[in-house]
């Protein structure tokens, strides 16, 4: 018994002196940015009526500026813009090529899971927040009526996963992938409404300080 009880004192010691030295560590702070391609995936149109739009590669950049408690979590303010071309609009009457873009200017709150490896150090991200979509100068050929420039804010959120490779002290290329959705859009004048679901390849630097 009096074994137990000095195993048991024995523990509880290590966690006083443990716990102190984690909750002591000071928070590091970074400052990161992105840049890649983007694509789109359909953007199927619902009400009042079935249509669907194709749009071409576009560009995916983002800017963050997080905190890191230490080897494991993170969490950041990310600031991020895409931007794709319209391609093609298809309905039950046939297909036309557009001309225009849709762009999504986002704000999100993100979080991260760091696997700290050493020469490579994967990671997984989740974030929610809010983004205007932007449906610019969109014009299906021949149909001058169908001219489009509007903007909507909508909630968004992104999973996605990448790669840390320490460059030099405080320095990491970064490589990644990323998924993000906004919930649904509802076009003025009874336009439509839509998602937008992207998918995105970027690479870029974070630096820490």
């Amino acid at each position: 018994m009096k074994k137990s009880i000095a195993v048991l004192g024995a523990v509880l010691t290590a966690g006083m002196f443990s716990v102190p030295t984690y909750a002591a560590e000071a928070p590091s702070y970074y400052i990161s940015g992105n840049v890649g391609a983007s694509w789109y995936n359909d953007i199927n149109i619902r009400e009042p009526y079935q249509a669907t739009v194709k749009t071409d590669e576009g560009i995916n950049v983002l800017g963050a500026l997080g905190v890191k408690w230490c080897d494991t979590y993170r969490v950041e303010a990310e600031f991020g813009y895409q931007r794709n071309n319209t391609a093609l609009w298809e309905d039950n009457g046939g297909s036309s090529a557009m001309s225009g873009n849709i762009s999504v200017t986002s704000i999100l709150a993100n979080g991260y899971y760091d696997f700290k490896a050493g020469a490579v150090n994967p990671y997984l991200t989740a974030g929610i927040g809010w983004a205007s979509v932007g449906v610019n100068n969109s014009l299906i050929a021949n149909d001058p009526l169908s001219l489009t420039n509007e903007s909507h804010s909508v909630l968004a959120y992104q999973f996605g996963a990448g790669i840390a490779i320490p460059v030099i002290k405080n320095v990491d290329l970064d490589v990644r992938y990323r998924y993000f959705r906004t919930s649904t859009v509802s076009l003025d004048n009874n336009g439509g409404e839509f998602q937008i679901a992207s998918h995105s390849v970027l690479a870029g630097l974070r630096v820490g300080f």
